[in-house]
């Protein structure tokens, strides 16, 4: 099975889903470009942020437009940021369907499948669903405060509001992030994610999607794992 993975950031992402793919599906070799692809492999490839992500949607079906076959799975990886799932989701699926359009696809490569799976609202919010991070008792006065507001590890992060004093959703989700990982003595950065690559952080991820309900448009991503050969176990 072959794998074309685009992911929205230039920083975290592709380290998060390189980790990722290395622990669910360790089998899958990544290749620098799609020509380079033979059999169980993956390419990953950074939008460099939004909205320029969508210009690499066209390269990258070009590209899988050209190796007839060779491409089983296409994901596309993009925060909804300030918007809903459900436009970000018709916006993406747009922007797919409009190129599909002027390629040979369907004919050509019946078998590939496209997923979309949008992170609601950027990829820390599937983070702060880890509920083992966040501590009963947060003992800096910050954390105090974010929990006393809304405590991921009781209700579902992706339903949190913006706090006062951050201008967007997701800029106050990192920093609740920051502020409990800190507390647990992790630190958190764009450039150097950290704990939040580990398996067990990732299996903690799962396990809360399984067990509550919370996180569901991280399920997409698991549904797409198990579509690629994860068996779940």
């Amino acid at each position: 099975m072959n794998l074309v993975l685009l992911v929205e950031g230039a920083e975290t992402e592709p380290r998060v889903y390189e980790a990722w793919l290395r622990h669910r599906l360790p089998a899958l070799r990544r290749e620098p470009n799609v020509a380079d692809l033979t059999a169980d492999g993956y390419v990953l490839v950074s939008g460099k942020g939004y909205p320029s992500c969508y210009r690499r949607i066209a390269g990258l079906l070009r590209d899988i437009d050209g190796h007839p076959g060779l491409v089983q799975e296409f994901w596309i990886c993009i925060d909804s940021d300030e918007d809903t799932y459900e436009a970000r989701y018709a916006e993406v699926d747009r922007a797919v369907q409009e190129e599909l359009r002027g390629t040979r696809m369907a004919r050509t490569n019946p078998s590939l499948t496209i997923r979309i799976i949008v992170q609601h609202c950027c990829i820390e919010t599937w983070f702060l669903g880890h509920d083992g991070f966040l501590r009963a008792g947060p003992q800096s006065r910050q954390l105090v405060e974010f929990k006393r507001f809304y405590d991921v590890s009781a209700e579902d992060p992706e339903q949190m509001p913006a706090y006062a004093g951050y201008v967007t959703r997701a800029s106050f989700h990192l920093a609740y992030l920051k502020a409990m990982l800190t507390e647990r003595s992790y630190r958190y950065s764009k450039q150097r994610p950290g704990v939040v690559i580990e398996p067990s952080y990732f299996e903690a991820l799962r396990s809360r999607c399984a067990r509550t309900g919370h996180i569901p448009s991280f399920q997409r991503l698991l549904e797409a794992l198990q579509a690629a050969g994860d068996t779940g176990a």
